[in-house]
């Protein structure tokens, strides 16, 4: 996901690899987080919730506040002098081990708490041109309506390029 379309200011829904994540910024962290898009409470999407102003998660539906670290640190709800259990394991969210590289977000598609600091051993894959202020890129970004499987077939095509996308890319002559 390239940082470039995110809003800091409010969660993102994505769908990566069959996998529901919210994609949102902790400004107590100051780093991209990667959840399981499902609130642990009622399974509200987590992306259709907001960052309240203590820069956490918030559900949209109960208000359940969750941090960096995907701890529920708030249930509305709960009474002030009754149990805590907003610190109970059920009540936290999944969290996907993720980092920035290239202005991309990156992550580990597994919240087994064994892979946690997995990306510190296997990182993703560093482009330097990238960073170099003197090379000239484009992020481009679209949704597709079919699997991988199709675009890696259709990308290991090239002689349908220029019959598929006519108009597009040049067509040779025919001689």
């Amino acid at each position: 996901m390239p940082v470039c379309d995110l809003d800091k200011r409010a969660p993102h829904g994505k769908k990566v690899m069959g996998l529901d994540v919210v994609v949102w910024w902790d400004k107590n962290e100051n780093a991209w987080k990667v959840f399981d898009d499902m609130c642990p409470h009622r399974l509200a999407p987590l992306s259709e919730g907001r960052i309240d102003q203590w820069g956490r998660l918030q559900c949209v539906y109960h208000g359940w506040c969750f941090s960096g670290s995907g701890d529920c640190k708030f249930i509305p709800q709960a009474p002030p002098d009754g149990p805590l259990v907003h610190t109970f394991k059920k009540a936290c969210v999944a969290v996907y081990p993720s980092t920035v590289q290239n202005g991309i977000v990156w992550f580990w598609p597994n919240t087994d708490p064994q892979y946690k600091d997995i990306l510190t051993k296997k990182k993703p894959p560093y482009i330097p041109e990238v960073d170099d202020p003197s090379f000239t890129f484009q992020f481009l970004n679209r949704d597709i309506p079919y699997g991988y499987e199709i675009l890696i077939e259709n990308i290991m095509d090239p002689a349908h390029l220029p019959y598929a996308h006519y108009g597009i890319m040049s067509t040779p002559q025919p001689r």
